[in-house]
């Protein structure tokens, strides 16, 4: 029975947690550059049952005192990114960007470099090339990035030319491995080691966007079968609790 209990709660831990993650997945659908997040879950097929479970204490923390195992129950191991490409929109827009492989170098207000695949560029007023959120866009240097107020064409492989076909810049595109990079925002992550020169090039196309790679159609189907084994966990906790409560007063009159 009380293994029956555990088993509904973690359940309903797991159901909760994912919600949040489907339902920033829906609100950034139509970001530039957003990746999807999505929970891996585990069974508790062969994880010891913990007489004190603080909530969301980290597993080890729940292994106090061992009172059984537990055969049933889902458990949210972690979560990911899907660092999968999102379609990519023409705007014609002559500093909107999108890239076919890495990430733009970009900083911010700290001082901090983030990685990003939000290409929605614009001019500053001192005529820098800053993101949508006002962060700098970084030159191979590490620089940021000065443009004339003449329209600039941008080659695939992220050089920055001036009316005349003179180069400018040369945009920094770092690729990383998955487990380099941290969520740090909509559409922002910060990198731990160094990463590369993004395999075949950046394959940077100008008057473009990568879209969300969220699906709506997707994630609304996942978030309401989420919301029913929350609702059907519920009132199996709630029948096991009414039964306990039952049992207990049956026993009082023993």
């Amino acid at each position: 029975m009380i293994k029956g209990l555990y088993s509904a709660f973690t359940a309903m831990e797991s159901a909760w947690r994912y919600q949040d993650v489907l339902a920033n997945n829906i609100s950034n659908a139509n970001t530039a550059g957003f990746k999807r997040e999505f929970a891996t879950r585990e069974p508790f097929a062969d994880v010891l049952l913990s007489q004190q479970a603080p909530v969301p204490a980290p597993l080890s923390a729940r292994i106090q005192q061992v009172v059984g195992q537990i055969g049933t129950g889902t458990f949210v191991a972690e979560f990911a990114t899907d660092f999968g490409a999102g379609v990519l929109r023409e705007t014609g827009n002559e500093l909107d960007m999108a890239l076919t492989n890495g990430f733009f170098q970009v900083e911010g207000p700290d001082g901090a470099v983030y990685a990003t695949r939000d290409g929605r560029f614009g001019r500053d007023a001192a005529g820098d090339l800053v993101t949508s959120h006002g962060y700098y866009v970084l030159d191979e240097n590490g620089q940021h990035i000065n443009l004339p107020q003449q329209a600039v064409g941008i080659s695939a492989d992220g050089r920055i030319l001036d009316h005349e076909g003179g180069e400018i810049a040369r945009i920094a595109v770092v690729d990383y491995t998955p487990n380099q990079l941290t969520r740090a925002g909509e559409a922002y992550f910060t990198a731990t080691g160094q990463g590369e020169a993004p395999a075949g090039g950046p394959g940077l196309r100008q008057g473009f966007l990568e879209g969300s790679n969220s699906n709506l159609v997707e994630e609304m189907t996942s978030l309401l079968a989420v919301q029913r084994t929350y609702q059907a966990n519920q009132a199996v906790l709630a029948r096991l609790d009414g039964t306990l409560d039952q049992a207990a007063g049956e026993l009082g009159r023993l």
